[in-house]
């Protein structure tokens, strides 16, 4: 099943309803979630580690986050549009699929 979340801190409602191998996106203020800084050892990061992790690259920049940042195993989706065009000119590379 995939689940769409924009809200920090996920609720425990949340945790206790995923099931092994459903897909999570986490958008807007729910990318915070999944900061190495943010997750440690407790049962959001138990709950989380059977979930398929993605994040857009669009939320990550706007908060001005790398994906170093975030936990092992987070993948991330290449969702450029106009909007984001004068912060590609700063990137080093650009991926197009």
């Amino acid at each position: 099943m995939l689940h769409i979340i924009k809200h920090f801190p996920l609720h425990d409602s949340f945790l206790d309803n995923a099931n092994f191998g459903d897909s999570l996106i986490l958008k807007d203020e729910a990318i915070l979630a999944i900061k190495k800084e943010t997750i440690r050892p407790s049962r959001i990061q138990k709950s989380l580690e059977h979930l398929n992790l993605y994040v857009k690259k669009s939320d990550l920049l706007s908060r001005n986050i790398s994906a170093k940042e975030l936990v092992h195993g987070v993948s991330i989706l290449d969702d450029f549009d106009e909007q984001h065009e004068a912060q590609l000119q700063n990137m080093a590379f650009l991926s197009c699929n």
